[in-house]
């Protein structure tokens, strides 16, 4: 059976990106990444489309910048559609497009219709996206990475177990996604295009390390084809 990869090759820092991008005002606001993950925190759900915006209207506030239109907070909102991909994600989905050895999934904690706009629409990333073999979102669980959760709904969708979770890997950007990765036993790549090394304290032991950190995809891949299949 195929490994799975479960990669999340839009991160949330890229929320941060799209603020931003935008022209104007906008573009200098120093939007901080604990905005967007406040509710990540708290036992309420909704979906991550609306933390998004409520996280542009906070930083907006904190920085005395007037609210801007419902339409340009829209406008703003579609900029999802046409996120553009570091560069080494598409030799990194060249080189999944003829491997079978692994399937590809696109694991978000994004709505279903985000994550699928993005795919689809984005010039960058829509010439992959068959090489997609899912799209697994938080959608149904109502709950956000990191909790346990949402790793066992990716199982479910990817046909395996709770027994069986050291059978999918995940590759991810973000700290707490590697560590809600490895809590529930799958393995965990780190990409650290940056080169600053792994520094999070989020939890002890093993569980709170990646199984491999990479300073991109290309070298991630490398090592997941490497490595023998657990599963049956």
């Amino acid at each position: 059976m195929a490994k799975i990869s479960a990669g999340v090759y839009m991160a949330v820092e890229q929320h941060v990106l799209v603020f931003r991008q935008m022209k104007g005002h906008l573009s200098k606001v120093p939007i901080k990444k604990p905005v967007l993950l406040a509710h990540f925190c708290i036992a309420q759900y909704m979906p991550f489309s609306s933390v998004t915006q409520r996280s542009l209207h906070h930083a907006l506030s904190e920085n005395d910048i007037p609210l801007p239109s419902e339409a340009a907070v829209a406008s703003l909102m579609s900029a999802y559609d046409s996120l553009s991909i570091f560069p080494d994600v598409a030799p990194a989905l060249e080189s999944l497009a003829k491997s079978s050895s692994v399937m590809p999934v696109v694991f978000s904690n994004g709505t279903q219709q985000m994550v699928g706009d993005s795919v689809h629409s984005s010039p960058d990333l829509s010439p992959f996206s068959n090489v997609f073999s899912d799209m697994v979102t938080v959608d149904e669980v109502r709950k956000f990475k990191p909790h346990p959760d949402v790793y066992y709904h990716l199982a479910n969708k990817v046909g395996k177990s709770k027994e069986q979770m050291a059978d999918i890997w995940l590759v991810s950007g973000n700290p707490f996604d590697i560590v809600g990765a490895k809590a529930v036993g799958m393995k965990a790549c780190w990409v650290d295009r940056e080169g600053q090394g792994w520094s999070d304290r989020l939890a002890e032991g093993n569980v709170g390390v990646p199984d491999f950190v990479g300073k991109d995809l290309g070298e991630i891949l490398e090592v997941i084809l490497k490595t023998p299949e657990t599963g049956e």
